[in-house]
């Protein structure tokens, strides 16, 4: 899996100094800078807030990447080398556009307001949402009613359509009193339907009973009987588990059936096109915001945790897959500096989790506890930027 770091560390000063502090403890990671504008700090309260707010959009959006690259697969049935073939981010594949990534002021002004900036992008995302469950809900109707033909099509003799089974010359010629039924009987209780159709009620025709077609669960029967007895015969037939057809000899209703099925299919393919080509081309906006949230993120972060005015070297780490654990040690060793054991302290109780001295014996279980608490925490700002939406095929 393709993992980056979204890193933010003090510059005192000198941010050269600082890229090479952290070069000489990312190994053999690939390191790249990770330009932010010059926001407009605003006040504490706020950024306090935001960094609550910036979290939640954060893992939103992650989600709606995941969810367009979910669905494009589906709908298309590409693998995933045909798929970040064609999902890009300002005409750029998506490990470009991260590792060359630079503020997108003509979209998001960054002379406004933080938390302006914040509800531009949420909008922007918001509509898109909308369209994508919009188009999602159409396109799952047309395909329910493609299903519903295809059964038609497909399904065995008690489902599917006798459009092009039953022939003309199958039933009773326009009569005032007699209409042909066509039943279908499971394979394994044909011996009981010839032995017994004629009993089933009064008024049904002698000897007039007709196989016209089988498969592999069922046979098609045809049957005469009086029209006044129709709905007593169904209900007697399904009874015995014999399934009467819905079904009149009817051209032009045959006709309407196949256009229609004509139609649905082509509402499907054009739909298909339509949405396959909406995601492509909608997608490189949702990692484009995505991105931009991480980037307000390390801004807020940077300042809450260094102060102001802003001095700090955001930069951008994309280590090896099997010396993560050993490069993040070595970074938070490093700029230990940056968190005194008071502040740690003071940390965990904020988060609820500190608790107060207990005896003795107790006090390895909590000081365990209490590491594991703080074992996802850095001294300095820290983000991953997942890039596992594409598993092996």
């Amino acid at each position: 899996m393709t993992l980056y770091w979204l890193l933010s560390v003090p510059a005192h000063g000198d941010g050269h100094v600082a890229w090479r502090d952290v070069k000489s403890r990312v190994a053999d990671s690939e390191l790249y800078d990770f330009l932010l504008p010059q926001f407009k700090i605003g006040t504490l309260d706020t950024l306090v807030q935001l960094s609550d707010e910036l979290s939640k959009y954060d893992t939103a959006y992650e989600n709606t990447t995941a969810k367009f690259i979910d669905t494009l697969r589906s709908l298309t049935q590409a693998n995933n080398a045909a798929l970040q073939s064609m999902l890009m981010v300002d005409d750029k594949p998506v490990d470009q556009y991260i590792r060359t990534f630079s503020w997108n002021n003509s979209k998001f002004r960054s002379d406004r307001a933080l938390p302006e900036i914040l509800a531009q992008i949420a909008e922007a995302m918001g509509a898109i949402d909308a369209q994508l469950k919009s188009k999602l809900t159409q396109y799952n109707a047309i395909k329910n009613s493609l299903a519903t033909v295809r059964r038609k099509q497909t399904g065995n003799l008690s489902v599917k359509s006798l459009n092009g089974i039953v022939k003309r010359d199958d039933c009773v010629p326009g009569s005032d009193y007699l209409q042909t039924l066509f039943v279908a009987v499971p394979r394994n209780l044909t011996k009981e339907w010839r032995n017994s159709y004629e009993r089933l009620t009064d008024m049904v025709v002698p000897r007039s009973s007709a196989k016209l077609a089988e498969d592999s669960e069922y046979v098609l029967y045809s049957v005469v009987v009086f029209k006044r007895v129709i709905d007593e015969f169904s209900n007697k037939a399904r009874d015995a588990r014999f399934i009467v057809r819905d079904f009149v000899y009817d051209e032009d209703a045959m006709q309407r059936d196949r256009e229609l099925a004509t139609s649905v299919v082509e509402q499907e393919e054009e739909l298909l096109d339509n949405i396959s080509e909406w995601l492509k081309g909608t997608f490189g906006d949702v990692v484009s915001a995505w991105i931009h949230i991480k980037a307000l993120r390390v801004f807020v972060e940077s300042i809450l945790r260094y102060g102001i005015p802003p001095d700090f070297l955001p930069v951008l780490v994309k280590p090896p897959a099997k010396q993560q654990a050993k490069i993040r040690q070595q970074l938070a060793e490093f700029y230990a500096y940056l968190e005194t054991s008071s502040r740690a302290s003071e940390r965990a109780k904020l988060a609820g989790k500190a608790r107060p001295h207990k005896a003795s014996e107790d006090s390895a279980f909590d000081m365990h506890e209490f590491s594991n608490i703080l074992s996802d925490y850095t001294p300095f700002v820290f983000f991953e930027i997942p890039w596992n939406f594409f598993n092996e095929d």
